[in-house]
């Protein structure tokens, strides 16, 4: 075949253009929409072998305009999210894509590894494309060059026989409104190898495709459309149309634009909506002035690269938080801009003249004129001439400038047309962002600031963590967050603080489009100062953490992407040590392509520190190079080692090239639960401390790790030395994740019960309930460290499992050492059915302590081997309750908070507790689960129950057993945590009540003279009144108060009224006729009385009235003639009549009275003896009663008118005269002290009295004789 030179032009042209379908049709087999038409649908992406959807996260117009130029569709139309055109199946390919617009495929958008999302199919993202027109090179997407599918192919649409009619329906079928006549003359390029075709309609049509078509072989001038767009936008109250406050057209009326979350991506849509030029600064909190009736927008968070603000992500029309004090501004630099750059300050440089965009031409451009440039568009200097900046050219007017050196704007310059050849100036400017890094050891790292209003101002550390770093990384071009620093690690800063509590998903591209207050509300200082740092010379994209992901590094002053060209271990060494990111564990992985031609091959030797100081060679991909980017995935700074699995073991941690052991001194849970999150090993377990898993060979890291248990990895951690003194290296941190457990509980609200699963290799499987028992669910509790099982429900009582079940076995659920074997070698298979699916509830230990008995104090909790509280939100009756009766302490009669028990130490387990009541434990409750917790000790929570309330104790003073008529005294004493309550004395027997109000911790009681009706048992009672209870203490025990009347033995003695002889024989012989007298006297606190002298061989006795004063009575009987009936035993006895009850005391010593017959011849010797005797004891009596004072004793009067002779007895010990004259009572001033021998056997005869029952009252001491005498 011959082809003629033009031929042959047209056939290397079409050959390309088929060639070059063909590589985009393969692109395009990869993308695909399922909904109503060829345009419209949710969106699915074909990834190893299967098609899935695509998440809505992120999703915007950019991303959906991709996706239409791909499908080969037209205009945009909106980007849909929800499931609007119903759920996908299977995978869910990508999320959190971000496009450009710009991409030539959503696949090379930035985007999530494939797989990994965090989505379900209700959140599909879909797309509504134009299919028979687009609109192209426009300012946003209702104006622009026009484009018609036409029989199967695009065709430019050539402005002969275009009209109003022709412009109105194209702007409706686009949903933009009417075609409007534009104020300003746009140009927007002209199409090229495109067959053209002019069109005609009648203006009735609901789409473009509907109206004739005629193909052009003439010349042919592209048609344009300017459409009224239906929420277009202006700038009000400025200085030019440029800058002013941002208002947005919808529903008929202006309205207002909520300056949250505005920065400089959203202020970049408005300038180029506006055709302003390029974006110079946003203003916040009506810098322009307050605007009128609606605030349309708030949130809005664009991507910088939408056509129009309304494209951009929002909260929905008219939907906000905010008033016209927030309304929110721009700063356009309305007549000149850098287009077409790969950021804001890069580009080719453009002015606007006569309202149409025109290049500057390089012919008079100079470092000056760049210079001035750069300053005006709010950039740093430019960037080093000789490096080759190109950003297009285009088919502008050209224009040569000519500044004057005071002008500060280049609109201020005069330009010249140039209708020659005009090579269009490049410029890149140095980017200067608003956030930056100060004070930091390099440019990416130090404390945090960002611009607000021509100010910087620092960001409080307030929820501060890796994706608030990640994104200042990002925005600075400093590759990956590496720590993200709180507490002014860098130093405090100055000036305003304008952010707090920021809280970025970590993809965001501004600082500003995270979560935040308005800027500038803070309660915060400077020592809150926020920093990061970053990576500076190497990134990872894409990964599923910060330590994986595709390679790029920085090289001269840009990001260069490393292919996989004998990539390797040693390449992924350097790569993971210069991230701080520990060991590689793979140097493959799918992360995505940037699609980029130009990058280098690594080479290193493994020992680098940098990727920079391997050896790099250059490299440009062809066309049809199958050549990838290289990867890799690092073990993170954090491993577990020495344990039985991956995710139990010792911590040790990665720093400086090398890995150490963590001392375990201040080891806790929220440090553990850091752990287990950033190894994705589920929630912390337990923590260890005493070198279970060893002690490590290498370094051991000494600083004193603080988390929170909130932070995504331990670098997160503020770490700092121990103050005064260093860490005891023998403690070494360790860590038992829940991913290492042999078998967990589910379906139920908290770890520690639900239905059991346990574990074979990475399989859980259920138990069923055949052969289960609460033994074996012990077995379960005491691996979980839950505490005691309560009780083993079967019958799927927590929910059906799904999955293979197993036996009950004995072997494998024995003791926890036996499931650990089965866990390892497997567990016999079951033929049971999910309905029989086992469950256990555990009960977690609890205790009180520093209260003041072991039912009262601090409620803390014993698991994972630890003692740890309660937090006191939400802390009520009902949990004192379920505490009380968990420890068999009856009631909760107090819940006090705010630590009233003191402050305790280790984890706070539980927060938000509420019981119903009823629940058998504590840990049954309802509650946000073991560990978490937003609380400090200064809210440890309390619980006062009934059996921990001291019973009031009762005393008796003197005694229990007192006189009657004595004084009293019964104290009530209890032990309180309050002081101040009213004390009750009561009494078992009738109704007596007496009460009394203390500040103190006792109260007492007193009877002055105590009665027998006030004789019995008694006891305390305590109450104390709080402001919505009382608390009722416990009945105190029972005491007994005893009366009784006390007697002494009563004396007996015998005294001659003549002679004055007084003695106290225990024998006596008296002559037959003579006359004597006996006289019992006694001591008594108890005025009148009767003695009684009582013979042996009488059956009856005689009874005199005691006579006396203050405690001394007696009574003498007289015997006038002495006969031999008159001869025995005598002795006296004292009785008394109290109310109306008889009282007798013991009888005395006997007296032994022998009558003698009397004899004349022995008259004179009788008398002569008497008289000696007489004189022998006066003489003596004497000299005694002058040492001794009067005495009690027996008076007998002797007369011997006989003549007779007395004799005394050979065992008569002795005449003691007043021998017992004084006792326990003063009786005169003459009483002296008696010995303690004398005081001993005083004691000994007091104890030997006894006293008459007291049921026996009116009845007389003895037979036949009343007590008292008529």
């Amino acid at each position: 075949m011959i082809f003629t030179p033009a031929e042959k032009r047209h056939f290397v042209c079409y050959l390309s253009l088929g060639l070059l379908s063909l590589s985009l049709l393969t692109e395009c087999d990869k993308v695909k929409v399922v909904g109503p038409s060829r345009c419209s649908g949710r969106v699915e992406v074909y990834h190893s072998d299967s098609w899935g959807t695509v998440c809505d996260d992120q999703w915007s117009t950019a991303n959906a305009e991709v996706v239409c130029r791909e499908l080969d569709c037209g205009t945009v139309l909106e980007a849909k999210k929800g499931a609007f055109f119903g759920e996908g199946k299977d995978q869910i390919w990508l999320d959190d894509v971000q496009c450009t617009g710009r991409e030539s495929s959503v696949l090379k958008c930035e985007h999530r590894p494939f797989g990994q999302n965090n989505c379900g199919h209700g959140e599909d993202a879909g797309v509504v494309c134009s299919e028979h027109v687009r609109v192209v090179n426009g300012s946003n997407r209702c104006n622009g060059r026009l484009e018609v599918y036409h029989e199967g192919h695009w065709k430019r649409i050539c402005s002969s026989d275009w009209g109003k009619a022709e412009a109105d329906v194209v702007c409706q079928e686009i949903n933009c409104g009417i075609a409007v006549t534009p104020t300003d003359d746009l140009h927007f390029g002209e199409a090229l190898n495109m067959v053209g075709v002019k069109t005609s309609c009648f203006g009735n049509e609901s789409s473009i495709s509907q109206c004739k078509f005629q193909e052009l072989q003439d010349s042919c001038v592209d048609a344009t459309v300017s459409c009224a767009n239906s929420k277009p936008i202006r700038l009000m109250n400025g200085t030019n149309r440029c800058n002013g406050r941002v208002e947005l057209f919808h529903d008929g009326q202006w309205g207002t634009v909520c300056d949250d979350r505005w920065g400089m991506q959203e202020a970049a849509v408005v300038c180029r909506e506006m055709n302003c030029g390029n974006a110079l600064s946003v203003k916040y909190n009506a810098f322009f002035g307050r605007g009128r009736d609606q605030v349309w927008l708030d949130d809005v968070e664009c991507s910088g690269h939408e056509k129009s603000l309304a494209d951009c992500p929002h909260r929905g029309l008219g939907e906000h938080d905010c008033d016209h004090n927030e309304d929110a501004g721009v700063v356009c630099s309305a007549s000149v801009r850098l287009y077409n750059g790969t950021n804001r300050c890069s580009g080719r440089v453009e002015v606007s003249q006569g309202g149409q965009w025109g290049k500057i031409c390089n012919n008079n451009w100079g470092h000056q004129e760049s210079e001035r440039l750069c300053k005006e568009l709010g950039c740093g200097p430019p960037k080093n001439s000789d490096e080759n900046f190109h950003h297009g050219d285009a088919r502008l007017k050209g224009y040569r400038t000519t500044c004057a050196r005071n002008v500060s704007s280049i609109s201020d310059c005069t330009f010249q047309e140039i209708t020659g050849t005009c090579e269009g100036v490049s410029l890149s400017c140095t980017d200067i962002p608003p956030i930056r890094l100060v004070n930091g050891t390099d440019r990416c790292s130090g404390r945090v600031e960002v611009m607000n209003d021509g100010q910087w101002g620092t960001v409080c550390d307030d929820e501060w963590d890796l994706r608030d770093a990640e994104v200042v990384c990002r925005v600075i071009d400093c590759g990956t967050a590496q720590m993200a620093k709180t507490s002014a690690f860098f130093g405090p800063g100055q000036g305003d603080i304008w952010l707090d509590d920021v809280g970025c998903f970590g993809n965001e591209t501004s600082l500003m489009h995270c979560r935040h207050p308005t800027l500038g509300e803070n309660n915060c200082g400077h020592g809150e100062d926020a920093g990061v740092v970053c990576s500076a010379n190497i990134r990872l994209i894409n990964g599923t953490s910060q330590c994986s992901g595709r390679v790029e590094f920085s090289h001269g002053d840009h990001w260069s992407t490393a292919f996989n060209f004998n990539w390797g271990m040693n390449e992924a060494t350097v790569v993971c040590r210069e991230m701080n990111c520990g060991d590689p564990v793979k140097f493959t992985g799918s992360y995505g392509q940037s699609g980029a031609q130009r990058g280098y091959k690594v080479s290193c030797s493994g020992r680098e520190s940098s990727l920079s100081q391997c050896r790099l060679t250059e490299y440009v991909r062809n066309r049809n190079d199958r050549m990838e980017e290289a990867a890799v995935e690092c073990s993170g700074n954090v491993r577990l080692s020495g344990g039985h699995s991956r995710c139990a073991g010792r911590v040790e941690y990665y720093d400086k090239g090398q890995w150490g052991s963590v001392c375990g001194e201040s080891w806790d849970m929220n440090d553990a639960a850091v752990v287990c999150r950033q190894l994705d090993c589920g929630r912390g377990h337990k923590i260890t401390t005493i070198a279970e898993y060893g002690s490590g060979t290498g370094q051991t890291w000494i600083d004193l790790i603080e988390c929170n248990g909130l932070e995504s990895t331990l670098a997160q951690c503020p770490q700092r030395p121990f103050r005064d003194r260093t860490c005891n290296t023998t403690s070494v941190a360790g860590v038992v994740c829940t991913g290492s457990l042999e078998a967990r509980l589910v379906n139920s609200k908290d770890e520690c019960s639900g239905r059991v699963e346990v574990r074979h290799g990475d399989v859980w499987q259920t138990v069923c309930d055949t052969d289960w028992t609460l033994s074996k669910a012990q077995v379960v509790c005491d691996q979980l460290e839950c505490g005691t099982a309560l009780n083993a429900p079967g019958a799927a009582h927590f929910g059906q499992g799904s999955g293979s079940v197993v036996e009950a076995s004995e072997s494998c659920f024995r003791n926890t050492t036996f499931l650990q074997q089965c866990s390892a070698n497997g567990f016999r298979s079951s033929s049971c059915g999910h309905d029989h699916d086992a469950g256990v509830q555990c009960a977690a230990q609890i205790r009180l302590a520093s209260g003041a008995s072991q039912c009262s104090g601090r409620v803390e909790v014993f698991y994972k081997s630890q003692w740890g509280t309660v937090c006191d939100d939400e802390w009520e009756m009902a949990n004192g309750d379920v505490v009380c009766r968990q420890l068999g302490c009856g009631h909760a009669v107090s819940t006090p908070t705010n630590a009233h028990f003191g402050r305790g130490s280790g984890p706070i387990w539980l927060d938000n507790v509420e019981c119903t009541g009823q629940e058998s434990a504590l840990s049954h409750c309802h509650h946000n689960g073991f560990g978490e917790n937003n609380c400090g000790h200064g809210e440890d929570a309390g619980v006062i129950c009934l059996g921990a309330l001291e019973k009031p104790q009762i005393t008796f003073s003197p005694a229990a057993d007192v006189k009657w008529g004595e004084k009293v005294e019964i104290t009530c004493t209890v032990v309180s945590e309050h002081l101040g309550g009213t004390f009750i004395l009561r009494k078992m027997e009738g109704n007596f009540q007496m009460e009394k109000y203390s500040e103190h911790e006792a109260a007492t009681f007193v009877f002055p003279s105590v009665e027998f009706s006030q004789k019995g048992s008694y006891y305390c009672e305590y109450q104390k009144k709080l402001p919505n209870q009382v608390i009722y203490y416990p009945q105190g025990n029972v005491a007994e108060l005893s009366i009784t009347v006390k007697m002494d033995i009563p004396r007996i003695s015998l005294t001659s009224p003549h002679a004055m002889v007084i003695y106290s024989p225990d024998k006596i012989s008296v002559n037959e006729g003579s006359s004597f007298s006996v006289t019992c006297s006694t001591h008594s606190i108890y005025s009148g009385g009767y003695f009684y002298l009582r013979k042996s061989n009488m059956t009856v006795t005689e009874a005199k009235p005691a006579f006396g004063h203050s405690i001394f009575y007696l009574a003498t009987f007289d015997f006038p003639s002495l006969q031999h009936e008159h001869q025995g035993e005598y002795s006296c006895v004292f009785g008394l009549n109290i109310s109306s009850m008889s009282f007798c005391s013991v009888p005395s010593k006997s007296l032994q009275v022998n009558v003698i017959a009397a004899s004349s011849s022995s008259t004179v010797t009788g008398v002569v003896i008497g008289l000696l005797l007489v004189l022998l004891v006066l003489g003596g009596g004497y000299w005694f009663w002058r040492k001794r004072g009067l005495g009690a004793g027996t008076l007998v009067q002797f007369s011997n008118r006989f003549g007779g002779a007395i004799t005394n007895d050979v065992d008569d010990r002795s005449n003691r005269v007043f021998e017992e004259s004084t006792r326990t009572t003063q009786v005169n001033e003459n009483v002296y002290s008696r010995s303690p021998v004398e005081k001993k056997a005083d004691a000994d005869l007091d104890n030997s009295v006894e006293r008459v029952p007291e049921d026996l009252a009116g009845r007389v001491c003895y037979e036949l004789e009343p007590l008292v005498l008529s």
